[in-house]
């Protein structure tokens, strides 16, 4: 990371060629920045503020408000690296469906595109926010992934649903429910394509001279010197209120500021209205409190509610609301003493606090570990919080004042309104939740003075830092700012995401979504980025050639098999060879070329290579002991050495992740110590026989490859579990025994076709001379884009949607799996078996490598024939 001081520090960098000018570390600019990180388009990441928070940067927060009144900026706004993740309160969940449709009660309501458009970006959100899950656990399909189904009778469901937030945890931080701060080594997490530098205050926009393409940003020093930084591309990512007051504030070049021809920049401007609507009293509520208190799946926090049912909205045109029951912590909850003390800040009353409460930490031990219910706190109030979504409104709105920051700019003029709307759905909110509860036989709460009096909302409901709408999303440039990807209408390279494009605010916070969306933005530009490449590539280079052939070994396997295809498709020659007798279907001559070799007997491997211009090298042995050191040993390297004399331009090995064998860290990268291939060391790798085995032996072709190479490039893949759709569908043929031991396990799946995928791309970079002749790459191929996804994730979705009970998963605490690991094994040191490991593929991803499909979109396909299944028995 590069602080910056003065502007002529950086000058010369930032006269750089730039592809993508991102502007904010928060969530939306680091989670763009990771996910650009390690590709081909450079990225210059800006941030106002430095790592710690400073009074300087603070201080160009400042804002003239003339309209109801809002929180404190210095708590809700935060110029630092990380943005306002720095004081966020960690809560996350997904818009409802009912949000991204066009409501006639809710004017200028309606996305460009639906809610399940956003599914598999939701899902990658999870490893960027720290959850369990990144989709599909905010309804009532909760209960699956908890394990069991509530005891109790629910609302009626034409008038409150279940829902659920999940709160995001930090796993490097000894507290064990610390959310995620983005700015925490985010310079550690980024490629060596991607520059940080802070202290770097964007103060506009530059584009050409007919105003229809950006060209860069101009960047104020904290001295105030500025300098101009060109880029292709710019994403603005500094929030719902900066945001817009960069697009007005770029009067400079066009009158009225970028993107306002049509006077939409800062307006609509939105926050979430929140308080108490109603109050119980905490000591007859204990049952409520678990109820709708906390659970805990896979060690993430997790929050149960209620909101408002699409049915109700649509008669009685209210707006999106949900409630929960809000805690006021007594003076002496123990709760805070157990987190000072877990990060080492204890204080001297504390210990007098955990002995006067022993009865609620007993309690406390039963909830967490046995129920799930999350650990109980100590309270002195219990209240019914509501927050509502607000009604889009063009004169709510962020404009420019005649005041100027330290730094010459025009502060922000706020003129946030409420409306009769958000108040009266507050109301009839509260009065459903005490009419179903009352029903139900459940505590029912006094209603607030306010709500009981028809009063509109009270001036204490300030904002909750969740300012949306001011650079709204819309197909109609009359109607909004940036299209449905987010690029500013009628500028090309210049976007916007965050809460500021969201078009409606629903009920709950955005965080999640505003991760969705960067994600979704970063897909784009790389797509971008292939397609300029492509015609790049079409202006400079000639197609492949029609004599350029491709060895494929192991041709009728899992990988083998989708490779030749891609091969075929992509416009290369292939020799497939297989150990298995050929097909009349299976052609001896041609564009694909069939051969049968027995590594085992057959010795012309010079014939074998002879007339290919790469080899791609899957044929292996796996289940077999007595054949292993034939084929995944000696047939390697013969291969290779062959590969060396006929002038073989290419060479890929794919080899396994079973090379490093039980670790002793968690985290595994190309670097990591590996097995012993000489010898069988049975406490170096918690396995059967046979897969220890089959780990060494690949190993030792890895090592025999490193010996042969010389004169052509080679490329050692890694993979985890290679899986296609039938392999995840047919999870549920595993025994009671697996699916109790196993589901709980880290997937480690990746998709097939983006194994191929990565394989050819490989081979096209050695072809193409990027990597130098006599040495050996070696990659890890994986695909954590849900962070720890579970196997028993994907099973408890395919029960929601086939009811099929093979796919029932049953809890099992990871320390018993663990446990039966090793008194299987009895070996010393401990160790960690495969499946607690980590395999990140940041190497692969720096080279500059992305997933063609991803197993977020693997596991919605699989999902996809399930349902079709599903329809398909029942129509039957």
């Amino acid at each position: 990371m590069i602080q910056l001081r003065a502007a002529r520090e950086i000058e010369g960098l930032l006269d750089a060629a730039c592809d993508v000018c991102i502007v904010g570390t928060g969530p939306a600019g680091s989670t763009l920045a990771r996910e650009l990180s390690g590709g081909g388009l450079r990225v210059v990441l800006l941030e106002s503020g430095g790592l710690d928070r400073m009074e300087s940067a603070d201080a160009l927060d400042a804002i003239v408000n003339v309209g109801r009144p809002r929180a404190t900026q210095w708590a809700v706004r935060n110029r630092i690296v990380g943005g306002s993740s720095h004081t966020w309160g960690g809560r996350c969940a997904p818009f409802d469906t009912i949000d991204f449709e066009q409501r006639a009660w809710v004017p200028e309501s309606g996305w460009p595109f639906q809610r399940d458009a956003l599914d598999p970006y939701l899902e990658r959100t999870a490893k960027y926010l720290g959850l369990a899950y990144g989709n599909h656990f905010s309804d009532a399909r909760f209960w699956d992934l908890f394990g069991s189904q509530p005891a109790w009778s629910e609302p009626d469901p034409r008038m409150l649903l279940p829902f659920f937030w999940q709160f995001s945890r930090d796993d490097a931080e000894a507290y064990p429910f610390e959310y995620t701060r983005f700015g925490r080594k985010l310079d550690e997490k980024l490629g060596p394509n991607v520059t940080l530098i802070s202290g770097a205050t964007v103060v506009a926009i530059d584009v050409n001279g007919t105003g229809d393409r950006v060209q860069g940003v101009q960047v104020a020093a904290p001295d105030g010197a500025i300098v101009k930084l060109p880029a292709r591309h710019v994403v603005l990512c500094a929030g719902g209120i900066e945001n817009a007051r960069l697009l007005l504030a770029s009067d400079h070049q066009v009158p009225g500021g970028l993107g306002n021809r049509f006077d939409r920049v800062g307006r609509y401007l939105m926050d979430h209205l929140r308080g108490p609507v109603a109050h119980f009293d905490p000591h007859r509520s204990r049952a409520l409190q678990r109820r709708f208190g906390r659970y805990t799946i896979e060690d993430r926090l997790f929050r149960g509610g209620l909101r408002l049912s699409p049915d109700v909205q649509r008669s009685r045109q209210l707006l999106n609301s949900a409630v929960w029951l809000g805690e006021t912590l007594a003076p002496d909850d123990p709760g805070d003493a157990i987190r000072r003390i877990l990060v080492g800040k204890p204080r001297a009353k504390d210990i007098l606090t955990l002995t006067s409460n022993l009865p609620l930490l007993l309690r406390g031990c039963r909830d967490h570990f046995i129920a799930r219910n999350g650990f109980p706190r100590k309270l002195s109030e219990l209240s019914l919080e509501c927050m509502v979504e607000q009604r889009p409104d063009p004169e709510s709105r962020v404009m420019l004042s005649d005041q100027r920051d330290h730094l010459g700019s025009r502060l922000p003029l706020i003129d946030w309104r409420s409306h009769e709307d958000e108040g009266r759905t507050m109301r009839e909110t509260a009065r459903l939740v005490v009419s179903e509860f009352a029903r139900l036989g459940l505590p029912v709460p006094e209603l607030a003075d306010w709500v009981r009096e028809e009063a509109p909302i009270p001036l204490s409901f300030v904002d909750v830092a969740h300012p949306t709408g001011t650079t709204r999303m819309s197909d109609d440039a009359a109607r909004g700012v940036v299209d449905a990807r987010g690029q500013v209408h009628g500028i090309d390279g210049l976007f916007v995401t965050g809460s500021s494009v969201f078009p409606t605010g629903g009920h709950c916070n955005p965080t999640q979504m505003i991760v969705a969306l960067a994600i979704r933005l970063a897909d784009l530009l790389k797509v971008r980025e292939q397609r300029d490449t492509v015609v790049s590539d079409l202006r400079t280079s000639p197609p492949v050639p029609g004599d350029l052939r491709v060895l494929v070994t192991g041709a009728t396997g899992r990988i083998g098999r989708i490779l030749v295809e891609d091969l075929q498709e992509r416009g290369y020659a292939v020799r497939a060879v297989t150990s298995q007798p050929l097909t009349e279907a299976q052609p001896r001559t041609g564009r694909i070329e069939w051969r049968t070799f027995d590594f085992t007997a057959d010795q012309d491997y010079a014939g074998l290579v002879h007339g290919c211009a790469a080899v791609m090298h899957l044929a292996a042995e796996l289940g077999k002991q007595d054949r292993m050191q034939a084929i995944n040993v000696e047939a390697t390297r013969r291969l290779a050495e062959a590969a060396e004399r006929d002038g073989v331009r290419a060479f890929c090995y794919m080899s396994t992740v079973s090379v490093y064998g039980s670790g002793r860290a968690r985290t595994v990268t190309e670097t990591a110590p590996v097995l012993t291939s000489s010898v069988d060391v049975k406490s170096e790798y918690w396995a059967l026989d046979y897969v220890r085995a089959y780990g060494r032996t690949k190993l030792a072709g890895e090592e025999a490859i490193r010996r042969i190479a010389s004169t052509l490039p080679y490329v050692i893949l890694r993979p985890t579990v290679v899986v296609d759709l039938h392999n995840l569908i047919g999870l549920r043929d595993w025994s009671l025994s697996k699916r109790l031991f196993a589901a709980h396990r880290p997937s480690h799946h990746v998709y097939v076709r983006d194994v191929t995928d990565a394989a050819i791309w490989t081979m096209t970079r050695s072809l193409t001379g990027a990597w130098p002749a006599g040495e050996v790459q070696v990659f890890n191929l994986s695909d954590h884009e849900a962070r720890d996804a579970r196997i028993g994730d994907f099973m408890r979705r395919a029960f929601a949607i086939s009811r099929d009970p093979r796919f029932r998963v049953i809890p099992m605490p990871a320390l018993v799996d663990w446990l039966h690991d090793f008194l299987r094994n009895r070996t010393l040191p401990l160790r960690n078996p495969l499946w607690r490991m980590r395999f990140p593929n940041d190497r692969l991803r720096q080279a500059g490598y992305r997933h063609r499909y991803g197993m977020a979109r693997a596991r919605a396909m699989a999902l996809d024939i399930l349902r079709a299944e599903t329809r398909e028995r029942n129509r039957s």
